[in-house]
Order: C-alpha cells, then structure tokens, then sequence
C-alpha cells in the first residue's frame, strides 16, 4: 500500500493541508471516506466537481493512483449569489491560479480537464466520459444545486454518486433533487455525513457499506446538530424585538399555539 492510500485509509485530513479549503475538518474526513469507497468500487474511476475555486478539495484525487481523470467546472465569478441572502465574494479566481496552486500540491495537473462556465450552458458530452463521483460546491443557491444536480446525472455512470457541500444552505435544492429521482422512479439512497456532506448513491453503488463511510454514517449526530446551530442565528432573529413580538402577536390571534 503507498503511503498516500495509507493516508486515505486514515482518513488523514492533512492531504488537504497545502490549498485551503472552505470546509470543516468533519467535511473533509467524510470528502475522504468516499474517495476511498469510490476507489475501491471502482479502480480508475472518474471525478467531477462544480465549484473548485482554488482547488483545495480536488487535492486528494490528484495524489490518487486509483483516480483516473479529474473534471473542474467552474464559471470563476468575482462574486455569486448566496441562499443566506448576499453575494459570496472570490477574490483572485481563476482557473490559472488553481492550477499553479495544485501543481505546487501534487506535482502534475495532468488528468485535470478544467471548463470554464455554468452547467447551464455547458454541454454535457466537453466532459468526455461518464463520471463515478460528482461534487456540488458552486453556486449556493437552490436553483442552482438543482440545475448542477441534472448536469451531474447527464454526465453519471449508471452507478455513480452525487454529493452536495453546504447542505444546511441549498437544502431545498436537494430536497427538489430527490423528488426528482422519486418522480422518475430512480434507484437511489441519500444521507447526510457529518457535517455538510449530503450524499446520492444513483444505481447500485453502495458506498455507504464502506467501513469508513458507515462509521460516519453511524455518527451522523455531529451533521445534524452542525447543520441546526448554523442555521440557528436566523431562529434568533426572528424571535427578537419586533419581528418576534409581531410574530407572537400573530400567534395569539390565530390561537396556533393551543393544543386540543
């Protein structure tokens, strides 16, 4: 065994160490966890992702003998809408500047395919081969996820997985994924792996049952309670003066709040 796949089997979050990435040390260990079940389903297999700004979570697939082509798409915008209600700002975004950051990381950039845009635009087939692992981290708003979502599954093998970063965030988004696959009748199974890694296996592609995946699975307390305290700001405001003393006032009225 390398030393690298040592490392992913340890779920060592250090392989992220040398591009930032805007995720939790949890996230990582689980971003991990299912490189390796992918791996190990499928040796040389291939890896999508929209939204790599500067490529800190792309790190590990390129140290990834088992990870034959990587994909990057990414529209590299100055600022991007946010379902929390402002504009995410990127500063120095290019698709240039990712590359020299992961070329200093992991030495070669070869099996990267980078393409520059929105999968609203983009045409399915500039992929050029069917995907086993697709990660969803661009723009974070509902419509958004959703439109990513289908790109993903026009490029996904008949058994391959979708994952979502921020799920606290575009969990409608998600939710509308999932009616989807349940409108169409699609073989599917979804959970949440701490702390905001939402996961869709398409087919039969049971990573779940991955001793390293399970285990996160089994723990998933830490997602679920993330992902309330997260949110919980928006509870505070809307219980502060006025906005709460308005709402109970609403309440009193209508009398939902007795119980019969």
């Amino acid at each position: 065994m390398s030393d690298f796949q040592q490392r992913l089997s340890n779920l060592d979050i250090g392989l992220f160490d040398k591009i930032p990435s805007q995720s939790t040390d949890h996230d990582r260990a689980s971003l991990l966890a299912c490189e390796l079940a992918v791996g190990e389903l499928v040796p040389g297999f291939n890896y999508l992702e929209i939204g790599s700004y500067l490529g800190g979570s792309i790190q590990p697939y390129l140290m990834d003998d088992r990870c034959e082509r990587v994909v990057s798409i990414d529209k590299r915008p100055e600022s991007q809408p946010d379902a929390r209600g402002y504009d995410w700002v990127y500063q120095n975004n290019s698709t240039a500047r990712m590359l020299e950051l992961l070329r200093e990381a992991a030495g070669s950039v070869d099996k990267i395919t980078t393409i520059d845009g929105d999968t609203a635009s983009i045409d399915p087939a500039s992929v050029g081969g069917r995907m086993h692992l697709c990660f969803i981290d661009g723009e974070h708003t509902d419509e958004a996820v959703f439109r990513d979502f289908r790109f993903c599954l026009d490029v996904l093998a008949e058994n391959g997985a979708i994952m979502f970063h921020d799920s606290q965030i575009t969990y409608n988004g998600i939710a509308a994924a999932i009616k989807y696959l349940e409108d169409k009748g699609t073989k599917f199974h979804g959970y949440i792996l701490p702390n905001l890694v939402f996961v869709i296996e398409i087919g039969d592609f049971p990573i779940h049952r991955h001793p390293r995946v399970m285990e996160r699975l089994v723990d998933n307390h830490n997602a679920y309670l993330y992902s309330l305290q997260d949110v919980d700001k928006y509870r505070r405001f809307a219980t502060r003066f006025p906005f709460g003393f308005l709402r109970r006032a609403l309440i009193k009225v209508r009398g939902t709040n007795v119980s019969q």
